[in-house]
């Protein structure tokens, strides 16, 4: 396991979005993440945790696209997406 993905799910899984305590999971080499647990949560507030640093890591979001509790989030720059705790 790829220690930036160790240390983005440490810090992910210890700051809830909005009272909401969300999971991740790794997948192939993308620019989009996978958010679950989301159902109450608008692609808006998904966008901004995911643009701040101090929430995420930062990350320019080119788009949200949400069903129900699974948000898919796409970064504008793959090498962009959270990484670590600073």
């Amino acid at each position: 396991m790829c220690a930036d993905y160790k240390s983005l799910r440490k810090l992910v899984v210890s700051r809830p979005l909005q009272g909401c305590m969300i999971a991740v999971q790794r997948v192939a080499y993308t620019s989009c993440i996978m958010v679950h647990g989301v159902t109450e949560i608008k692609e808006d507030m998904i966008t901004l945790h995911f643009e701040n640093p101090r929430r995420s890591g930062g990350g320019e979001v080119k788009g949200v696209k949400k069903d129900n509790d699974i948000a898919v989030v796409e970064f504008k720059d793959r090498h962009g997406t959270p990484v670590s705790a600073a």
